[in-house]
């Protein structure tokens, strides 16, 4: 009896450690999971952006309401007025909210252009900068940003560029860095999300317009600050005169970048996308340009470009341009004195007022009667002279005149014609006698046989 209770009083111990140990696990479980839940979901305080431990970058809306609050009383009429500006612009224009990806077309450039395809695009409503050669930024007196057209691509491990400073006055301020679209350009890169910069103080801002943070050192005209991206890590670092910082921020995977410079003063910068050599040896070495220099499809023909189409050769084959004929003028001798030849005005066979040799011109006493009419022009071999338009024509009478040994000019000149000028001496025309031909009845005397003249 004693021994049953016994084992009956084991066995309860045994179910209720059991039952206990239970009991125990699944408490030490929920204790577990409700500590977890209460620090990931009831926690307050700094949530960290960039991972690093920074201070002064977090997205804690209630602390950043009270830094904003301690700014703004620090702040001159003007600042405010841009602050609240930009802060009104992205609340209109959230970041990332339009197509930023690179479209077809763009891509097509890129393959043809090359690196060439970069470009900065200035604001048109902030006429405070002015971009030529498509790199080379120059800022005047007020604060403003410029973007890149093309956004920064994704397919290669690392993409890198560089600003060179050619003109900083101490009094100015540059930023340069990365931004997101849309962006207030009116604003430097850094100050508003999503964005991130270097600025010329030695300061780096990440979606912080009122607290930087110390990152390296100062940078002067003439130095060089490289901008690096590391898409598959989503990493954003920065260089300067070729050698590498730290890593500004990490797991910026999603978003599109866009290179960004801005200042708040009179300078110049000139921005290498890749057309150039890099400061910064590992970028040269492994090619981190943003594309290559030259690019891998040919361009179309231009516009006005005749030379290997078919299709435009082949409708100028029966063209023949018109030409412009130049009137010479040459000079005749008529009856009644000297004419000046012009030639038509209408395209045809080329003459020239030597195409008659003075040679084939016969002599003309000047005694002779050369006859009336209207014309007064002596008979050419094969060649006839029209007054009705100072042209030249082939005769159909086919005459020949034997040409003299020589021309002279004779001594006196003949009757004037109706033109007022003088006659050149040639044969005598066909109507003209020489000799005088005589009577029949002084004919018929010698001998009965009519003689004639000459």
């Amino acid at each position: 009896m004693v021994g049953f209770r016994g084992n009956v009083g084991s066995t309860g111990k045994g179910i209720l450690i059991g039952i206990l140990s239970a009991f125990g696990s699944a408490s030490v479980a929920i204790a577990v999971l409700a500590i977890f839940f209460f620090f990931r979901y009831t926690q307050q305080g700094r949530v960290l952006l960039d991972r690093i431990g920074r201070p002064g970058e977090y997205d804690d809306e209630q602390a950043f309401a009270q830094e904003e609050a301690e700014a703004l009383e620090s702040m001159d009429e003007l600042q405010q007025a841009e602050y609240l500006r930009a802060k009104a612009f992205i609340q209109v224009n959230p970041p990332e909210t339009m197509q930023t990806d690179i479209s077809l077309s763009q891509f097509l450039a890129i393959q043809e252009k090359g690196v060439s395809a970069w470009e900065f695009e200035p604001e048109l409503e902030i006429a405070n900068c002015f971009v030529e050669a498509r790199t080379e930024i120059e800022f005047f007196d007020s604060e403003c940003s410029v973007q890149s057209n093309l956004p920064v691509p994704k397919q290669n491990e690392v993409y890198y560029w560089e600003a060179k400073i050619y003109d900083k006055p101490e009094t100015s301020l540059i930023s340069i860095g990365m931004t997101t679209k849309p962006y207030p350009l009116f604003r430097l890169p850094g100050f508003h999300k999503t964005s991130v910069a270097y600025l010329s103080t030695g300061h780096r801002r990440y979606n912080q317009p009122f607290t930087p943070a110390g990152y390296g050192p100062e940078y002067v005209q003439g130095d060089v600050i490289g901008v690096g991206y590391r898409p598959r890590t989503g990493t954003i670092f920065f260089t300067r005169n070729g050698k590498k910082l730290d890593d500004a921020v990490h797991g910026l995977k999603s978003q599109n970048f866009f290179p960004t410079v801005g200042a708040n003063g009179p300078c110049t910068v000139h921005v290498n996308f890749g057309q150039m050599g890099f400061v910064f040896i590992e970028a040269n070495v492994k090619k981190w340009g943003l594309a290559p220099m030259t690019g891998s499809l040919a361009p179309p023909p231009p516009y006005g470009s005749e030379q290997g189409s078919i299709l435009l050769e082949t409708g100028r084959e029966g063209h023949h341009p018109t030409q412009w004929w130049q009137h010479e003028t040459g000079q005749s001798r008529t009856r009644s004195g000297t004419i000046r030849m012009t030639y038509p005005m209408s395209p045809g066979p080329a003459q020239s007022p030597t195409d008659i040799s003075l040679a084939q011109l016969a002599h003309i006493p000047s005694q002779s009667d050369v006859g009336e009419g209207s014309s007064g022009v002596p008979n050419l071999p094969n060649v006839a002279h029209e007054q009705d338009g100072g042209t030249l024509r082939p005769s159909t009478d086919g005459n020949a005149v034997v040409p003299p040994p020589e021309y002279s000019s004779p001594l006196h000149s003949p009757p004037h014609s109706d033109h007022g000028e003088q006659p050149t001496p040639s044969t005598p025309p066909p109507n003209s006698r020489s000799p005088p031909i005589p009577s029949y009845d002084a004919a018929m005397r010698n001998d009965g046989v009519p003689r004639q003249g000459h």
